[in-house]
């Protein structure tokens, strides 16, 4: 849409939920804040609790109140459509819509992070997927870096090809794991092969950033020492 092409961000989906998309999204945005870039954030659709908007906004330190960070939320931690239904809501995309435009004017640069996987329900007749054409932003795949990635990431890249969406590169997380194991050597090498989509990084377990409060620097200095960030084109913005 013509409302949305000046705006220059990033969406952050997933090959599932609890994959570690907040931490990603989180350190992307303070690595731009760190730089210096007008950067701010948003989390569009939360199910459970706001704590991943929470997170984003602490990382960011911006003032927006979390209603425009998060404006749909919904109680239960089920796929939103099925949250919604449960509450006697309708997840309308219009609100979404808002909260955007009033965001897109203030910043330069927007983080946005998905709700679980890029083919996740978001009410009767839009998924994930959707809301990404709809805000018109390009995608990075957050996937798990152990076994049994390979075939999720790979249906999620192709997912998103069959709808004409951009995919900047996948991250792979260790988000659970503290120990490396075969799978975790080997997978990224795979899936860029199997894919042809850069695998920007792997991001080891730190529980450091996985905490509702992290440092900022901390996650942004940690992040950037295992993610390639040419495609953040830090120049052009600042």
């Amino acid at each position: 849409m013509d409302q949305h092409e000046k705006v220059k961000g990033i969406f952050v989906t997933g090959t599932d939920t609890e994959i570690g998309k907040t931490v990603i999204a989180g350190g992307l945005a303070a690595i731009l804040k760190q730089a210096g870039a007008n950067v701010g954030v948003m989390k569009p659709i939360s199910t459970g609790d706001m704590t991943d908007a929470e997170y984003l906004k602490h990382v960011t330190q911006v003032d927006d109140p979390l209603h425009l960070i998060n404006p749909v939320s919904l109680c239960h931690p089920l796929a939103p459509s099925v949250s919604a239904n449960i509450e006697g809501k309708h997840v309308d995309m219009s609100q979404i819509s808002k909260a955007y435009s009033i965001l897109q004017q203030k910043y330069d640069y927007l983080i946005v992070e998905g709700v679980g996987g890029i083919a996740v329900p978001i009410n009767d007749d839009k998924l994930v997927v959707d809301l990404i054409k709809y805000l018109g932003l390009p995608i990075i795949i957050v996937a798990n870096a152990g076994l049994g990635t390979i075939n999720h990431t790979m249906l999620t890249v192709e997912y998103a090809r069959q709808h004409q969406i951009t995919i900047l590169g996948i991250v792979l997380n260790m988000f659970q794991s503290k120990k490396t194991s075969l799978a975790e050597l080997t997978n990224s090498v795979e899936i860029e092969r199997v894919t042809q989509i850069p695998v920007l990084g792997v991001v080891p377990f730190n529980k450091q950033i996985d905490t509702p409060n992290p440092d900022a620097n901390y996650l942004a200095d940690f992040i950037s020492k295992h993610i390639e960030l040419d495609f953040l084109n830090l120049g052009d913005m600042l």
